[in-house]
């Protein structure tokens, strides 16, 4: 096969992956949807784990790893996709860390730092990280601690409470990580 051939066939594997996406991203609509009705967490790491497990298994062990990589990064779409969904959950989940932390939200500032730990199972701080990087949140500042135990990162993101996006992240890194806090809000 010749390289134009495989790019030919690399070109309509896409094509019959997008409607398979764009599917799964319509269930994961209604699961938010149904969250929002009747309650529940986005992220429900166990569950994650039992998908991952079920479905690698029977992946060839020389590309399990990338199978894996990509599987993680669906749900993670499918997730920051919930979390979008679900304003009034974003909402209270950054009312509750900015009363916590004593700050007001109308306090002007175009940067938040944030402070969380993370485990270094289920390819931790890298995943967040993504999700960072989906909401198209710069990162100012990233100071990461480790030790034997969890990590302890601290963040400094560009942007305002006022974005959707920063409350969309803040929601999820408020969701899926230990300790979080906002630290300060800063122009």
């Amino acid at each position: 096969m010749t390289l134009d051939e495989i790019r030919i066939r690399i070109d309509q594997t896409d094509t019959q992956m997008k409607p398979l996406f764009l599917s799964r991203m319509e269930c994961a609509g209604q699961v938010a949807e149904t969250k929002k009705q009747n309650g529940g967490e986005v992220f429900v790491a166990s569950r994650e784990q039992a998908i991952l497990d079920a479905r690698t298994a029977d992946v060839n062990p020389e590309i399990r790893g990338e199978y894996t990589a990509f599987l993680r990064h669906l749900i993670g779409l499918s997730r920051r996709y919930q979390y979008g969904i679900l304003t009034d959950m974003q909402e209270k989940s950054v009312a509750e860390a900015l009363s916590r932390a004593g700050l007001d939200p109308k306090t002007p500032h175009n940067q938040v730092e944030v402070r969380f730990t993370c485990g270094k199972e289920n390819a931790g701080l890298p995943v967040l990280m993504e999700a960072i990087s989906l909401n198209g949140i710069p990162i100012r500042r990233l100071l990461m601690e480790a030790s034997d135990g969890p990590q302890t990162v601290t963040l400094l993101l560009e942007g305002s409470l006022k974005k959707p996006h920063m409350k969309q992240l803040l929601c999820q890194l408020i969701k899926e990580t230990a300790d979080f806090q906002i630290v300060a809000l800063e122009e």
